[in-house]
C-alpha cells in the first residue's frame, strides 16, 4: 500500500467523522474544536482568522467588539450580551463569506452605518438567531438594512428569534431613492437567483423610519420553500419629520411603508403565516401596507396573520386608476386570516381607493374567504365564526 493510500486529510476525517479500523486501526470523533474569546476589539476577527471549519467560538464576555468577517464555517455564539459594532461605514458590522456560519446572542450594531449583518452571494446554510440587530442609520446612503441576504442562489437560511429595531434613513441630495429594510432578500433584477428551504420566523421588527419608505421584510429573489412565520412587524414610520436635516430640499412629495414586500418574480411553496402587521404609518399620498405584492403571488399562501393596516394586502396594483387592470394576475391565496374587523377585509381597485379605517382593504386579485372573525387564538376562534 502506498503512502498516498494510507493518508487522510484532517477535513477529510472531520467530515466523514469515522474512519475504518481495518485502515488505519482506530476510531475519529466527529467532536468540533472549541475556543473562548474576550477582551473585545479585534479578539473576535483575530479568532475567526485563527479558527478552522466546524469550529465553535464562544464570547464570553460583554465587552464591545470591532466589525467582523466571517470567511470559514464557524458557529459564533455567546450568552454574555457582546456587542459587534460597525464603524458607520457603507460595509456590515457582521459579513458572512462562507456556508454554514451562524452567529447567535449578538447584539449588533452600526450607529450612522449601512447595514447590520451581511450574507454575502451565493452562500448558504447561514443561521441568525437570537440576536438583537439595532441602530443602524440614519445615513443618506441608500438601503439601510439590519440583515441583507446578497444576491445569487441561497439554500438554508435561518433567520430566527432575533429582535430588528430602530432603523432609520435620511434622503439627502446625493441618496438617490432610499428605502429602510429590516430584512432584504436583495436579488439581482436581471438574475434574481433563488431562495430555498429558508425560514425567517419568530422575529421582531419594529421602530423603522425613513423620509420616504420603510420596510419590514422584502423578498427580491425566487422563492421555492420560504417559511415567514410568526413574526411581530409594526412601529414602521414613513413621514417628512423624521427628517434631521429638513434644509436638504429633498422631497418625493409622496411617502409609502409596508411590512411585508414579494417583489420575487417566481414563488413556489411559500408560507406567510401567524405573523402580527401593525402601527404602520405613511404620510403622504400611499396609504400603508401590511403586504404588497409586487411579484408573482401564485406560489404564496397567507394563513392566520393579523393583517391590521389601513390596506391589508395589495397584489400587483398600484395607487390609482392609472396602472394596469390586475384581473390576470395569478390569485393571491390569503384564506383565514384576520382583517381587523369581524366583518373582514373591505375590497378596493387601488390603494388609494382604500378607507383609511380599522377594517382593512384588499386590492387586486385575492382571495380572502373565509376569513377570521376573531384574532387567531383569540375567543371565538375560526373562519367565519
Amino acid at each position: 500500500m502506498t503512502r498516498e493510500q494510507t493518508t487522510f486529510s484532517r477535513r477529510a476525517v472531520l467530515r466523514h467523522g469515522t474512519v475504518a479500523a481495518g485502515v488505519l486501526g482506530f476510531t475519529v470523533g466527529t467532536a468540533s474544536a472549541a475556543t473562548t474569546v474576550s477582551g473585545g476589539g479585534d479578539a473576535l476577527q483575530t479568532a475567526i482568522d485563527d479558527a478552522s471549519d466546524g469550529e465553535t467560538l464562544t464570547v464570553g464576555d460583554s465587552a464591545t467588539y470591532d466589525p467582523i468577517v466571517v470567511d470559514v464555517e464557524v458557529t459564533i455564539e455567546t450568552s454574555a450580551s457582546p456587542t459587534i459594532e460597525g464603524d458607520g461605514g457603507t460595509d456590515a458590522a457582521v459579513s458572512v463569506n462562507a456556508d454554514g456560519v451562524t452567529l447567535d446572542g449578538f447584539t449588533v450594531t452600526n450607529p450612522g452605518g449601512l447595514l447590520g449583518v451581511k450574507v454575502g452571494r451565493g452562500y448558504d446554510d447561514t443561521t441568525l438567531s437570537n440576536n438583537t440587530i439595532e441602530d443602524i442609520g440614519p445615513t443618506g446612503r441608500l438601503g439601510v438594512t439590519g440583515v441583507v441576504v446578497g444576491q445569487g442562489d441561497h439554500s438554508g437560511i435561518e433567520i430566527v428569534n432575533n429582535t430588528i429595531q430602530n432603523l432609520d434613513q435620511e434622503t439627502t441630495d446625493d441618496s438617490g431613492f432610499p428605502t429602510v429594510n429590516g430584512v432584504l432578500f436583495d436579488a439581482d433584477n436581471s438574475d434574481p437567483g433563488t431562495v430555498s428551504d429558508t425560514t425567517v420566523n419568530n422575529n421582531t421588527i419594529r421602530d423603522i423610519e425613513s423620509d420616504i419608505a420603510p420596510l419590514g421584510i422584502v423578498v427580491q429573489h425566487e422563492t421555492d420553500g420560504v417559511d415567514i412565520n410568526n413574526n411581530e412587524i409594526r412601529d414602521l414610520e414613513a413621514a417628512d419629520d423624521t427628517d434631521s436635516d429638513p434644509s436638504d430640499s429633498v422631497d418625493f412629495d409622496f411617502t409609502f411603508a409596508q411590512g411585508i414586500n414579494i417583489a420575487s418574480p417566481s414563488t413556489n411553496e411559500t408560507t406567510i403565516a401567524h405573523n402580527v402587521i401593525e402601527d404602520i404609518t405613511s404620510a403622504e399620498t400611499i396609504l400603508p401596507e401590511a403586504v404588497k405584492i409586487d411579484g408573482d403571488g401564485g406560489g404564496l399562501t397567507f394563513r392566520s396573520n393579523q393583517l391590521l393596516v389601513a390596506v391589508g394586502l395589495n397584489n400587483r396594483n398600484g395607487t390609482d386608476s392609472g396602472n394596469r387592470d390586475p384581473s390576470s394576475d395569478p390569485q393571491v391565496d390569503a384564506k383565514n386570516n384576520y382583517w381587523g374587523s369581524r366583518k373582514g377585509p373591505e375590497e378596493a381597485d387601488f390603494n388609494l381607493d382604500a378607507d383609511d379605517d380599522e377594517r382593512s382593504d384588499v386590492v387586486g386579485n385575492v382571495d380572502f374567504e373565509p376569513f377570521l372573525r376573531n384574532p387567531p387564538g383569540g375567543k371565538g376562534r375560526g373562519p367565519n365564526n
